[in-house]
């Protein structure tokens, strides 16, 4: 918007890198289903899917994982929007060295199925479909020490506890259900070298979710519990481009002078992400849209 109000712009070419819709609670609805309106965004408020919308209107393919997300377990504290002081310290990856829990008291995924890196980014997603879109990670005195700085900023949504009743008290989820839980995780682990800097092995036997590697007990007092909800970072659906990033339209053939690059590129990620892959496709396709739309410029 100038200062003077609206005004168009015309070029020869134009490169869309505008990000995903992951800031607009009725497309979260409608792609993602009901609940979505209520997640919490990791960035910013204005990633609203202007710019796919405006593409898909000309004939743009969409492309991509339409209806699933980047999503990660984030302080149930943190505001709607991310925060330019805390930055990214709501997030809360230390899950792997302990277990994660709904209001029931009960585990739904597997904290050890791979490094934090491989499964980050779909476990926000799990928390979503958990009552109240709420789950709670629990780590003993054995690991707490362990657990990321992010675990130790002041805006953290905490409890500790010297019993795991007093910690589901505090916590305000069931005492009953957590109490089994923990007591049934805990006759699951087995002996092992457990080493967190590798996937150690250290299983559990005989629950569901198992725990994959680094299955300790929850045994050592203090207790503690940290509350986290579900942050979206970014949506993962956008539209189809070719090798030269130039926009596709329905009938796969190049939109003129019309490119994409970054989270607007459908086709990169579906289901799940891989840490720091988003950085390295908006580097390759942002340099790749860019020296291709300077070519049609000059043309």
């Amino acid at each position: 918007m100038a200062p003077q109000g609206y005004a168009d712009i015309h070029g020869k070419a134009v490169v869309l890198a505008c990000g995903g819709f992951e800031a607009n609670p009725e497309m979260r609805v409608r792609y993602y289903g009901p609940g979505w309106e209520s997640c919490r965004v990791r960035g910013t408020r204005y990633n609203t899917g202007d710019g796919l919308n405006a593409a898909l209107a000309i004939d743009a393919q969409a492309f991509g994982g339409w209806s699933t997300c980047h999503a990660v377990q984030w302080d149930i504290s943190a505001p709607p929007f991310g925060d330019r002081v805390v930055l990214d310290n709501f997030q809360k990856h230390s899950y792997p060295i302990g277990i994660v829990v709904n209001l029931k008291g009960e585990r739904f995924v597997d904290e050890g199925a791979d490094y934090r890196n491989h499964t980050y980014a779909k476990y926000g997603r799990e928390v979503m479909k958990q009552p109240q879109r709420t789950a709670v990670q629990i780590f003993d005195a054995k690991t707490i020490d362990m657990v990321r700085d992010e675990y130790r900023i002041h805006q953290v949504t905490k409890a500790e506890a010297n019993s795991i009743e007093e910690l589901a008290q505090k916590l305000e989820i069931s005492v009953e259900g957590l109490s089994k839980t923990v007591r049934e995780f805990n006759a699951a682990c087995k002996p092992g070298q457990y080493n967190p800097a590798i996937l150690d092995g250290n299983t559990t036997t005989g629950i569901t979710p198992p725990k994959s590697n680094w299955a300790l007990p929850i045994d050592k007092p203090p207790y503690s519990g940290f509350v986290v909800t579900c942050g979206i970072t970014f949506s993962f659906g956008g539209v189809r481009i070719n090798e030269h990033c130039e926009v596709q339209n329905t009938s796969d053939r190049s939109i003129p002078g019309l490119y994409a690059a970054g989270e607007m590129v459908g086709g990169i990620f579906y289901e799940n992400y891989l840490g720091g892959a988003g950085l390295m496709s908006g580097a390759v396709f942002g340099r790749i849209a860019g020296t291709s739309a300077g070519h049609r410029a000059k043309g």
